[in-house]
């Protein structure tokens, strides 16, 4: 047979794909009236239905034809730019406009984001560094990139950031490559509920800027997709940002937000790269390729997702209305947690640490935990020596047995 697929793509296939099994539970949750879906990352009321912001859907269909159907702006309007800047980095935002120079760029959501940054800031055959507990598709990013992985362990012996271990693959890997490229996905890590602290942030910068010292670019990727869903107050969750002052001038920090997580608009697939750096010549690099890149991969992004978000951010009463709605649904998930640890800790069930997010994870030791919870029907997503529970779509009702029955397996 004649090769067909390009020598460079021969190695593509996806083996573990989390809408493919979110779509199995869909189907098998048709069939059988037990069956628990605790795959989708998207967050649900109780009636099972998605979690849709009012605000969102009304200005959604108040945008002119010309808001809804004409191309966006590769560099995307003011409100869009400005807006997300502010929402990010909240009561930050003026200190970081002062310290800094940036540049937001829109992307096809968070994914379209990381895929970009992974592609620009790495030369080939390079290596990014991340925690070993990830997102698998941060994998699928990577390659499409033609770059690899690196990780360094999440967790210490007390199942807190282990700072130790991320400094001495950073020092270990910026010398193999003489390059350094780290993702963090904080707070609320996807999967595993984890949130750094303050002191957490400043320990990463340190050695950031000790690694810029030494004559080594340094690249950071910050995914915050889940930073509206702490367990904490909006201002507390962005104090992290405080840390980012500290940053030597020519280091890259790329924020990472995503429009499908804070507003629903999962299927508008619409986000955003902020680049920050003390250096303008670098932020000028980081436009240069960033805007090279959406018209090549993707021409632009979705017009009225971006409209949705310009006019809520710019607009005083939306934007007062969407923070009331975000307040209800953070509730929601809350206390969901609330009852999924109460029954965790009712059934000696070990979890990891979580302080917010769509997701809680637990450790275990059975290689054939997938099948042996679809076999009991329930649907959960298992990475390495973890299964993720994604808490964001349950019902509390259904939390009690689910914990159950991830105790019989695990």
């Amino acid at each position: 047979m004649k090769r067909i697929v390009g020598r460079h793509a021969e190695y593509k296939k996806l083996e573990s794909n989390i809408l493919q099994i979110s779509q199995e539970a869909k189907t098998a949750k048709k069939k059988y009236e037990d069956v628990i879906d605790a795959t989708v990352g998207m967050l649900h009321r109780e009636e099972g239905n998605v979690f849709k912001y009012n605000v969102v859907d009304d200005v959604l269909h108040s945008l002119s034809d010309a808001e809804t159907y004409h191309y966006a702006p590769v560099r995307g309007t003011k409100d869009f730019t400005e807006g997300v800047f502010n929402w990010v980095f909240g009561e930050n935002a003026e200190k970081i406009r002062k310290d800094f120079k940036y540049s937001v760029i829109p992307t096809t959501g968070g994914s379209g984001a990381i895929s970009n940054s992974f592609y620009n800031f790495n030369d080939f055959n390079q290596k990014v560094l991340i925690p070993n507990y990830y997102w698998s598709p941060y994998q699928n990013f990577a390659l499409e990139a033609n770059v690899d992985l690196k990780t360094f362990l999440m967790y210490d012996d007390e199942y807190k950031f282990n700072v130790a271990d991320f400094k001495q693959k950073a020092f270990e890997l910026a010398k193999e490559q003489e390059r350094l490229c780290v993702l963090l996905n904080d707070p609320s890590n996807n999967p595993t509920g984890l949130c750094m602290t303050k002191a957490d942030w400043n320990e990463v910068v340190a050695t950031l800027n000790e690694i810029n010292r030494m004559g080594t670019p340094v690249i950071l990727i910050h995914d915050i997709a889940y930073i509206d869903y702490q367990m904490k107050e909006s201002k507390y969750s962005r104090e992290i940002f405080e840390s980012y002052l500290d940053f030597d001038d020519e280091i890259l920090a790329i924020v990472v937000f995503s429009g499908s997580k804070t507003f629903s608009l999962y299927g508008f697939r619409v986000g955003a790269q902020i680049g920050l750096s003390k250096s303008q010549q670098v932020i000028d690099n980081f436009t240069r390729v960033g805007d090279y890149s959406v018209r090549a991969r993707f021409s632009s992004v979705s017009q009225p997702g971006m409209n949705i978000i310009g006019k809520i951010f710019s607009q005083p009463e939306y934007r007062e209305r969407f923070s009331n709605e975000l307040n209800i649904a953070t509730s929601l998930l809350k206390e969901r947690a609330r009852v999924f640890l109460e029954e965790a800790k009712k059934n000696d069930l070990l979890i990891l640490p979580y302080c917010g997010g769509f997701f809680i994870s637990v450790p275990t030791k059975n290689k054939n935990i997938f099948k042996d919870l679809v076999n009991d029907h329930v649907y959960v997503i298992a990475m390495q020596d973890i299964i993720r529970i994604a808490i964001s779509s349950l019902c509390i009702s259904e939390i009690p047995e689910l914990v159950r029955k991830i105790k019989k397996h695990i």
